[in-house]
Parts: C-alpha cells; structure tokens; sequence
C-alpha cells in the first residue's frame, strides 16, 4: 500500500483524534500545543508505518514512531553538543601549552 493511501491517511486521523482527546485533558498552555502538532506531523508523515504495525495496538505504535524520531533528534543534538565541547576543549589545552611555552621562554631568558 502506497505511503499516501487513502486508508493510511485515514487510520492517522483517526489516532491524531485519540491523542487529541487527551491533550484537551492537559492545560492549554503553548507547549502542549506545539507538542500536539508535532505529533500530528509525525504521525501523518509517518502514517504507513504506523498502519502497517498489525501486533501493536495503533496509538502504542504511533508513540513508538515519535519516541525514535525525538531519540534520534537528541542524539544528534548531543553529539553536535559533544562535538563542540571536544572542539573548545582542544583550543584550551592548545592555549594552555602555549602560555606555559611562553612562559619558559620568558623565565629561560632572565
């Protein structure tokens, strides 16, 4: 079945319903709103997968879906973050080891 069939769009709908029910149950507070959406989103452009898990009961499968997407995004995130840190920490020690050769330099000379 194609990724847009009707029937995969359909059955997201319907789940997007039943997580809805449940934020309306939450504050409305901004964030529950744009966590909503990008629900929605997920749920709609990963619509196929979710219908074609037959064992799970939909709305499990339809967290699991979004659960891997916010992991992935995080661990990118941390690894970026990781990679930075390493970056600065390489340009601190670099430092370091020129100051203390300036500072033999300057030391050896008086």
């Amino acid at each position: 079945m194609p990724r847009d069939s009707p029937s995969n769009t359909e059955y997201a709908h319907k789940i997007v319903g039943t997580i809805k029910s449940v934020f309306k149950g939450l504050p409305p507070e901004i964030a529950y709103i744009s966590l909503f959406k990008k629900y929605q989103e997920y749920i709609l452009n990963r619509r196929s997968a979710i219908y074609h898990a037959p064992k799970l009961l939909p709305i499990l499968a339809a967290i699991l879906v979004i659960q891997v997407e916010r992991d992935l995004h995080h661990a990118h995130e941390l690894t970026e973050m990781r990679n930075q840190y390493n970056s600065e920490l390489t340009k601190l020690r670099e430092e370091m080891d020129q100051l203390r050769r300036d500072i033999q330099r300057l030391t050896s000379h008086g």
